[in-house]
């Protein structure tokens, strides 16, 4: 029987279909979305949170029936107590990128190349982010794009940054931030030839979610 997961995504996300639904929907599960209208910020603040708590609440309804939620934002999500605070309004799994990507790290160690499409302030939030979880980056690249630029980075561009990584030899796993990019659907690709472990947003998600559902 098939089971039904919930996605959480932002209304920037430019890539649902191809990235989650198709991918998804072809490994037996049906696919549902709830789209959270992008506001900047990080969650952090009190409006902030009552933002979240607005969403929840309304995405908890709509995705009811659902046998586990993947939340692929960072929003809100940064720290373990906004994870737990997200999770009081779902009595199914709750999968979030955020969680998912550190502990992919973890199983490798704690040395990592950290790869982000963003520009050099995002970049090093990302890092510094890592830090908090005793992730230490011992070399990175940020692709310096803006937020409407990042639909544009291609599998085949993640894969010629990996080949770049995989140089560091003091590293236990390569990194590739945000959920963004094309980590399910593009896979194959970025990995392809890669020594090191990859473990991109999206890809440390759907191994989460097999852990679950399997």
């Amino acid at each position: 029987m098939s089971k039904n997961i919930g996605i959480i995504i932002s209304s920037m996300h430019p890539a649902f279909e191809n990235e989650y639904k198709i991918p998804l929907s072809k490994l037996g599960f049906n696919v549902n979305k709830y789209v959270m209208e992008f506001v900047p910020g990080h969650g952090f603040k009190n409006s902030e949170k009552e933002l979240i708590k607005n969403h929840m609440e309304k995405a908890s309804k709509e995705l009811n029936h659902c046998d586990a939620i993947l939340y692929v934002r960072s929003y809100g999500s940064f720290y373990e107590e906004g994870m737990k605070y997200i999770r009081t309004f779902f009595h199914v799994p709750v999968i979030f990128s955020t969680g998912s990507i550190i502990k992919n790290i973890k199983k490798y160690g704690n040395k990592v190349y950290t790869i982000t499409p963003y520009a050099q302030k995002r970049h090093m939030l990302e890092l510094n982010w890592l830090l908090q979880y005793k992730i230490q980056t011992y070399a990175s690249m940020s692709l310096g794009r803006d937020a409407l630029d990042l639909k544009y980075i291609t599998a085949e561009d993640l894969n010629d940054t990996v080949m770049i990584a995989n140089r560091s030899k003091n590293i236990d796993s390569i990194y590739i931030a945000c959920t963004f990019m094309p980590g399910i659907s593009g896979k194959n690709i970025i990995e392809k030839n890669s020594i090191k472990p990859v473990i991109s947003a999206n890809g440390a998600v759907l191994n989460e979610l097999l852990n679950i559902i399997s």
